[in-house]
């Protein structure tokens, strides 16, 4: 600003004032002191704090800063080396905020047998998402989300059917295009995404709130400034989180979308309540949902409307594996389309035995072992990250071959260099989308290699008690997505075009949002019967 002197040109603002005799000493000094702090951060974190070796760093004296950017840029390559130099043993990486230990897979037992108390999953899990800073720290303290899934969501996925169906029934008929004649070109991760928030909705609240606009552009832009965030905050050290946290615009996006989600959800939860005090049943919705779920099994001190709220943010930002996923099965069906119409075979041949896909349960989706297996293999292409089974261990551990694990190690697997070993997976550079449909023809093995499955070397959702006990609602959502998209629309890739290429940060692997492809009604003689 302009200042009220006797030099009106002079500039000022605080120490960086600009005088006739040059820029104040502080203009320099300030920046320079910040800098060093910066600097010295990375030189005083815990990188070869464990005598293991270190992947993704070309000299010990390598600052943090160059070997966090590479791992931004290169994780695959970085966990590949190391997987493969040490096989049996543990190797470590540097990230600003841990040192990564990345455990073979012959701990995976070991580990997956320890209690929370000693390797906690969830405080690595708000760690790898920057919790405090991305308002997701409330899993930290509340667990209430995690036992609905277990004790309500999974048991009762049969009677989510029809609900599903209909939500995307009525997400065809308002959102999506009808055109038979016309391509329409559309980009694949924003329809789905807007499909794939709607369905969730409907099961996570019920009507009518599911179809609210605020609702549905709160849940999705949560999800994206969540991410953005941790991306971006990854680059600093630990210590500057406070300050970025005022700078960075997807931050107070996150906290302005939890904000209007209680706005939101806080009445509705009272209303429930009130209703539920007095007898009467939800108008409109005969079918349970998650929110009313958590209500009925929340403890006295998890009752909190706002915390309920919270939570279902929490939730919808768990749908965007389901996004994730349909996305890149759909990039990779253009890529392999000799597979879409065994897919479509399978799908025409449920039809015949069951009736309408509206009438499905959960059995008749199993039935779908093609298309579950196209979705397996995607996925083992492009899964969303590369690490899984993630501990931070509360105290030091010994494992029963003898090694120790210190108390604050935060440990993974490297699930993606794992499940691409040719030992766990013959020609792994091979895209074969019946893969895991001929393994389940074995004598014996005609309910493993599924999409939702967990093994010791198969580690997508990760494995024993503490594996995602979202993984089976996931499955059943994207089918129910898929075999109507599929059945109901032709798509294409771009006349010249190959498949999107992924974006990669850090482990995350994610499709191209901004990637284009063709897409127009199918005839109705083709179209499923609903």
């Amino acid at each position: 600003m302009v200042t009220n002197t006797t030099e009106p040109w002079a500039l000022s603002c605080g120490p960086y004032s600009i005088t006739k005799d040059g820029l104040n000493p502080w203009f320099f000094t300030a920046p320079a002191v910040l800098l060093s702090f910066y600097c010295l951060s990375f030189a005083w974190s815990s990188i070869f704090s464990y005598n293991f070796p270190v992947f993704g760093v070309k000299s010990l004296w390598e600052p943090i800063i160059v070997s966090n950017l590479r791992f931004f840029r290169s994780a695959e390559t970085v966990l590949h080396e190391g997987y493969l130099a040490c096989r049996d043993g543990i190797f470590q990486f540097r990230r600003v905020g841990t040192t990564m230990l990345v455990l073979p897979p012959k701990y995976v037992d070991d580990i997956r047998r320890l209690p929370n108390h000693i390797a906690s999953p969830t405080v690595a899990h708000v760690h790898n998402l920057m919790g405090s800073s991305t308002n997701m720290d409330i899993i930290l303290h509340n667990d209430l989300h995690f036992r609905t899934i277990q004790r309500k969501l999974t048991p009762n996925l049969n009677i989510l059917i029809q609900p599903m169906q209909d939500e995307l029934n009525f997400v065809i008929e308002h959102r999506l295009t009808k055109s038979e004649d016309e391509w329409v070109t559309i980009k694949p991760y924003h329809m789905v995404a807007d499909v794939v928030a709607r369905v969730s909705a409907r099961i996570f609240l019920g009507k009518p709130i599911c179809r609210n606009p605020e609702w549905l552009e709160v849940s999705t832009q949560f999800t994206e400034n969540v991410f953005m965030s941790l991306v971006f905050l990854r680059f600093f050290p630990m210590w500057t989180h406070g300050l970025l946290n005022w700078l960075m615009p997807s931050s107070y996006k996150g906290s302005a979308c939890l904000r209007n989600a209680k706005k939101l959800l806080v009445p509705e939860v009272i209303r429930r309540r009130e209703m539920n005090t007095q007898g009467i049943n939800e108008p409109g919705e005969s079918q349970p949902n998650f929110l009313s779920w958590m209500m009925e099994i929340a403890t006295p001190q998890e009752r909190d409307p706002a915390t309920l709220a919270h939570l279902e943010v929490v939730m919808s930002l768990a749908s965007n594996t389901s996004q994730i996923n349909s996305v890149q099965v759909l990039y990779d069906l253009l890529a392999y389309p000799e597979y879409l119409e065994p897919i479509r075979k399978e799908i025409r041949s449920v039809v015949n035995e069951v009736g309408p896909c509206m009438s499905w349960g959960k059995l008749a989706f199993s039935k779908l072992r093609k298309l579950d297996s196209f979705m397996r293999e995607s996925q083992r292409f492009n899964p969303p990250t590369l690490l899984s089974m993630h501990r931070v261990f509360l105290e030091e551990t010994v494992l029963p071959d003898g090694m120790v694990l210190p108390k604050g190690a935060h440990t993974a697997m490297a699930l993606s260099a794992i499940q691409n070993d040719p030992e766990v997976t013959p020609e792994p550079e091979i895209f074969d989308g019946l893969r895991y449909y001929k393994l389940r023809q074995r004598e014996g093995e005609a309910n493993l290699h599924q999409f939702s499955s967990t093994q010791n070397r198969i580690l997508n959702f990760g494995h024993g008690a503490n594996a995602c006990p979202g993984r089976f609602f996931a499955s059943l959502e994207i089918k129910v997505i898929l075999v109507r998209l599929l059945m109901d629309y032709e798509f294409k890739l771009k006349y010249g075009s190959e498949r999107p290429e992924n974006l990669r940060a850090h482990e995350f692997i994610y499709p191209n949002p901004d990637a284009e492809i063709l897409m127009r009604w199918r005839p109705a003689s083709e179209r499923l019967e609903i």
